[in-house]
C-alpha cells in the first residue's frame, strides 16, 4: 500500500511538471510567482542602476555568494536585446537566461527571462525618493523544466527569490553607502 501511494504520488508531481505546466511557452499554469522586493539606497539613480547594470554584466560580484551573470550577448545588460546568463548560487545551482527588452537610463529595466530555471518578466524601477534611491523589481515567472517545475510544489523557491533579493540589496547598500 505504501509503495502505491509512493507512486501516485510521484505520477501526481510529474502528470503536473509535464502536462498541466505548459502554457504555451509561459511555464507553469499552476504555479506562478508575482513577487515585487525593492529598498531604499542612500545613492542616486544613477550610481543604482550603473551596480546593477555592471553585476548583470559580470563586471563586479558584490551580489556574491548568492547570485552572479555574465553577458552572453551585445555590449551591455541596459542595452534592449542584450542576453546575459544569471546563476543563483545555491545547493544545486539555478540558471536562467534573462534579455532586456526595454530600457530607460537610471529608470527602469524590463527583462523577460528566456530559458533555464525560470521564464517570464522582470522590472526594476530606480526611483528618486527624496535624495535617495528605490530600487525594486517586479519578478514574474514560472518555473521552467522538469526540475524546477518538480520542486515548485514543494520548495519555498518566493521565499527564497525574496531573500536573494533582500540580501542584494543589503550588499548594495554596504557598496554604495561607503
Amino acid at each position: 500500500m505504501r509503495k502505491t501511494i509512493v507512486l501516485a504520488f510521484c505520477y501526481l508531481v510529474l502528470f503536473q511538471t509535464d502536462l498541466l505546466a505548459e502554457n504555451g511557452g509561459e511555464g507553469a499554469v499552476i504555479t506562478r510567482y508575482d513577487v515585487t522586493e525593492e529598498a531604499i539606497i542612500n545613492a542616486s539613480p544613477e550610481l543604482v542602476y550603473h551596480a546593477i547594470i555592471d553585476v548583470y554584466d559580470g563586471k563586479t560580484s558584490w551580489w556574491l555568494p548568492d547570485f552572479s551573470s555574465r553577458l552572453c550577448q551585445g555590449n551591455t545588460s541596459g542595452d534592449v536585446d542584450a542576453v546575459y546568463e544569471v546563476t543563483i548560487h545555491a545547493l544545486r545551482p539555478i540558471k536562467f537566461k534573462t534579455k532586456t527588452v526595454e530600457a530607460k537610463q537610471n529608470e527602469m529595466l524590463r527583462v523577460d527571462y528566456v530559458e533555464g530555471a525560470f521564464v517570464g518578466r522582470g522590472l526594476w524601477k530606480f526611483e528618486s525618493v527624496e535624495g535617495k534611491t528605490r530600487v525594486s523589481l517586479r519578478w514574474r515567472t514560472n518555473p521552467s523544466g522538469w526540475f524546477m517545475r518538480m520542486a515548485a510544489p514543494i520548495y519555498p523557491i518566493a521565499k527564497d527569490h525574496s531573500r536573494v533579493m533582500q540580501a542584494g540589496f543589503s550588499r548594495l547598500k554596504t557598496l554604495l553607502e561607503q
